[in-house]
Order: structure tokens, then sequence, then C-alpha cells
């Protein structure tokens, strides 16, 4: 009868507004997913089957669906756990072991310093080791842990560092004396004869000095003086060169001296001297021609590849005189106790490819605050500019590339900031292992020298200052030294199928068999969302809508209730009638 119809029809108007209804009601509500009404048309059927002229029997409310659209921002300022996801999931909320999941992202600490919602339902995501490692695929209560910072002396440096490999060594040669065996390699003499009647002998003498690989300086004096000019005491100097093949090339005045062969010389002039009254000058008798000059005496070659090379000493250091060291760097390290130091890097080149460093802390020797005398250590590099070599000292342990800073003893001033004030230790202790500086990303190239990429352990103790979350939900606490600790990990969830999710109160829904088992992840990953802090998720719902659907709804419950009272009086008219 239309009497059923019409009463379907209320019943379906008044299921409309109860939808619209709530989802007014929950347009301010974080996190609200709003509803909607759905309906089918109900039809009679008999064992015959239906029939084309059948009118209907009203309708029925199909199923009542959700709309997981995203909702608005609301900024919050000033609680730092407030989140928001950025695409899909579900935030996993434990309360007492029962599971539900939600949208709302406003979370609080609680007494015990876990996060917790309004209605104390923990949030749940991953752990963190000591070392600050996410323990995966374990749920947990997520807590705050706010507790300080305790300090750390510093036990591991490393840095890519490049030497310029242009820099002048500060290392030079000694001035050739010929009568300082000091400053020369080898030397070579034979007695000449001048042209004079009768001749007269004179002393050749020929000296080398190694001044780098297959490098050579060669000084030439006959008699003691400079065989071109014999006024002059300053001898004929030439440069000498062996190539890889053994091959000779020479530089320098090489119109006065010819190259015969790759084993002998030629003076091609000479200007014989004589001693009056102990002044040399020049003498009346005439040079006999060019002057063999042999590179080979007794058997033993002048030019011997395995002579070592000549000593280039270099400054003594200083650190308050610039001229004494290359280039230095400083960087920041701490003491048992968290306070701060400043390590000096002092490198000095003092050969083509070999450099010294120089280390001093706070200006002191590290194991000797009543001392300024530096730790030392040598650095080789190869052709190519990698380190070939590293050689430690007493304290400076070298191994695999690495120095090990030993028996630090961190300093402080005993007499305030007076100039050349006394220092000693200050009651700290470095770290037990020592420092161990990493040399493996040091380089010699023709690039100015620097270093990157520095990493330092060691801190000074701190306090919680903030929390920060970022968009793979890391919750991390900021401390007062300007480091961080990672406490947490929330974890979020998706569904094969989110329609199928029962909602329950606290703006929550709980899995079901249509919306399938519950997977978990962190944020980001797949097909979920990112998390953004100090924001929340406003409703869904437009009320706009909601209030047209109002309107809607009540126009179709006015309509029905129209057809009832029709009906009501057809069926009055029909009773008159009998």
């Amino acid at each position: 009868m239309s009497f059923n119809t019409a009463v379907s029809g209320l019943h379906a108007a008044h299921k409309r507004m109860e939808v619209a209804g709530n989802n007014i009601a929950n347009v301010h509500t974080s996190g609200f997913k709003s509803s909607r009404a759905e309906f089918s048309a109900v039809y009679s059927s008999s064992m015959l089957g239906g029939s084309r002229t059948a009118s209907g029997d009203g309708v029925q409310v199909a199923n009542v669906s959700q709309n997981f659209a995203p909702g608005g921002v609301i900024t919050s300022e000033g609680r730092a756990l407030d989140m928001r996801i950025q695409g899909n999931g579900f935030f996993v909320m434990s309360d007492a072991g029962s599971i539900s999941y939600g949208r709302s992202g406003a979370f609080i600490k609680d007494a015990q310093n876990f996060v917790v919602d309004a209605h104390g339902s923990r949030l749940q995501g991953y752990g963190i080791t000591d070392d600050g490692k996410v323990i995966t695929g374990v749920r947990t209560d997520l807590k705050i842990d706010s507790a300080g910072m305790s300090p750390k002396a510093t036990g591991k440096m490393e840095q890519t560092l490049n030497l310029n490999a242009a820099s002048a060594s500060l290392g030079a040669l000694p001035r050739f004396d010929p009568g300082d065996p000091t400053t020369f390699t080898r030397v070579t003499g034979r007695v000449i004869q001048d042209a004079g009647v009768p001749p007269q002998d004179h002393e050749l003498k020929q000296y080398f000095v190694k001044t780098d690989d297959n490098n050579w300086t060669s000084y030439i004096l006959v008699d003691g003086v400079n065989p071109l000019d014999p006024t002059s005491n300053a001898p004929l100097e030439i440069g000498l060169q062996v190539s890889a093949a053994g091959k000779l090339s020479l530089t320098g005045p090489t119109a006065a001296v010819k190259m015969i062969s790759d084993t002998e010389l030629e003076l091609q002039t000479w200007r014989p001297a004589v001693n009056v009254n102990g002044t040399w000058t020049a003498s009346p008798a005439p040079s006999p021609g060019p002057i063999s000059l042999p590179l080979v005496d007794s058997g033993l070659p002048m030019l011997d590849p395995a002579d070592p090379l000549m000593p280039r000493p270099v400054p003594s250091f200083n650190p308050s005189d610039i001229t004494t060291f290359t280039k230095a760097s400083t960087y920041g390290v701490f003491d048992s106790l968290g306070m701060r130091h400043e390590m000096t890097q002092y490198f000095v080149k003092d050969g083509s490819n070999s450099w010294k460093m120089h280390t001093l802390i706070d200006g002191r020797n590290p194991q000797d605050p009543t001392s300024t005398a530096p730790s030392t250590a040598s650095m080789l590099f190869d052709s190519g500019g990698s380190l070939q070599s590293l050689i430690g000292s007493q304290w400076l342990t070298a191994a695999n590339n690495t120095l090990t800073l030993e028996g630090w003893v961190p300093a402080k001033p005993l007499d305030g900031n007076k100039p050349g004030g006394r220092w000693g230790a200050n009651g700290a202790v470095g770290n037990a292992d020592g420092i161990v500086m990493d040399f493996n990303k040091t380089t010699q190239h023709n690039a100015a020298t620097g270093s990157s990429n520095i990493v330092i352990d060691g801190h000074a103790a701190g306090q919680a200052t903030q929390l920060t979350i970022d968009k793979s939900g890391m919750l991390m606490i900021g401390f007062s030294n300007g480091l961080h600790r990672n406490v947490g990990q929330v974890m979020l969830a998706s569904f094969a199928n989110n329609q199928g999710l029962q909602p329950v109160s606290d703006t929550r829904w709980v899995e079901t068999l249509a919306s399938g088992v519950a997977n978990y992840d962190t944020p980001g990953v797949g097909t979920l969302g990112s998390v953004i802090g100090h924001s929340l998720e406003g409703s869904n719902v437009t009320l706009t809508n909601e209030l047209v659907e109002l309107i809607q709804a009540q126009t179709a419950y006015q309509a029905n209730s129209k057809t009832l009272s029709t009906e009501a009086e057809l069926m009055q008219t029909l009773i008159r009638a009998t």
C-alpha cells in the first residue's frame, strides 16, 4: 500500500537529515570525515516474478558511506605534538591494548611522558635504540624522553682534506759552501794545467747537490774561484737532470758547459787564475782549451739515483709566526666534562710531496699543559697526490692512515687571561681511547688547501629545549648544545578498503572484515602520506553542501508527509462512500 511507501520515504528523509545534521555538528571536529546517506528502491516480488506495471514499495537505506577526502589545514602555534597526515593513512592508537585508527593529530604528553590524545589513548610508533636507530617492525607506545644530554669527550675526527700541491716548500736548501760537506752530496776533483810556459797546475773541483729525484745542481771551481771570472769566488752553477731512460739534460750557462755524453761534460772556456799577495786575479797564461768534466770518478757515478736528497731544513715552528707554517685549521673538541677546546693543526710543506703537521690544543702541548711544544706527524704523498705514508710521534700513533692522539690532558689558564700566564689541567680527561683522526680522504692536489665534510664527535652537556617532527614522523628532541636526539617515529596504517572501516566515538575507526587487516609502515613509504608538525587536519565537511542537503531532506520529508496525508484522505473518502 502507498501508506508503506510514504512511511519509507519519511524514514529515508529522516536518515538524510540525521547524516547531514551529524556532519554539520562536526564541522569543527579535527580529523572528522563526512558521511552520505545512500538509498535503494524497494519492489515486491513473488514466485511468479515481478510485474512490468509494479509501482514499487518505497525506499530503503542502502548504506551510509564515508568521505575520506582530506580536510582543511589548521595551523597551530606552540603545540609541538599537533600533527597532520598529508596524504593517505591513519594514526594508530592504543587504549589499554585495544587498537583504533584516526586522522585527528591533536596529541599531548601525559604525566608518564607518553604521547596521548585527549582521551588518553597512546599514539603508536617505532622505538629508538641507544644510538638513535629506528626499531622497525615492532609497534610500541611512543614516549618522549626529555632527559638532559650528558657530555661526551671527542673520540673521532673525519674530514676531506686537500693540501695544495702548488704551495711553496718552506724547506730551503742550505747555502752551498765548498768548505762545509753538509751542503753538497758528492765532490770530485783533479789537477789541470794552463797553457803557460812553463804550464802551471790548477785544482779543478766539481760539487754535486741532489736537489730532487733525478735532479742535481753542479758547482764548478778552479783554484777555489769561478772558472770564468778569477776575481769571484762564486762557483759556476749548472743544473743537471736525468730522465727515466737515463738521458742527461742541462740547464744554466750552456755556452760555458757543453754535454759530450750522458756521462761527460766539457768546460768550453777557462780563465786561469793566479794568487797575488792573497788575492786571486787573472793569470797571463792562456787557457789550454776545453776541459773535460767526467760524471764518473773511479767507476762511481756522480749522479747516483740512490743518493739521498739534500735535506731542506724548515724554520723552527712558531704558532705566532705565520712564516713558519703553510696553513692552519682549527676545530672544536670536547673533554669529559663537556668543555670545548680548540685543536689547531698547523701544516708545513717541507718538500715537493712531504708535509709536517703540528698539533696544539688551546695553544698547548696536548699531553703537557705547561708546554707549547706541538705533537708532530709527517705526511708523504705519491706522484698522484694520494697519501702514501703517515708517520706519527710519541702520543701520536699512526695506523692505516689514521693518527690517534693519546693521553690528552685538557688544560685551562691558571692566571685568567693574563698574557704569558700559567696553564694547568682543568680536572677533566680526554676520551679513554684517544682522538682518532682519519686522514684516508687526504690528498695533495693543485687546489686550495682546505677541508670539508668535517665530522667530529663529542659535545657539551645539553638541556631539552624543543620537540620537532619531520615528514617521516620522526620525533626529535633539540638540546641547548645544538644537537638533537631521536626519541621515536610515528607509524601510519593503511587499509585495502577504507569504506569498510567502522566509525566509532572519539573520531576513530576500527578495522572490520570489509576493511581488511591494517598495514603498518613509516610515513612516506609506499602509498602512505607524510606527517606535518604544528598542524592539524580539519573536518572535511562543506557546510554549504550540508545545508543544501538538509533543505532537500526537509523538502523530501514534507513531500512524503503529503503523500501520507493524501492517502489518508482517499481512505476516508472511500469509507464514507460505503
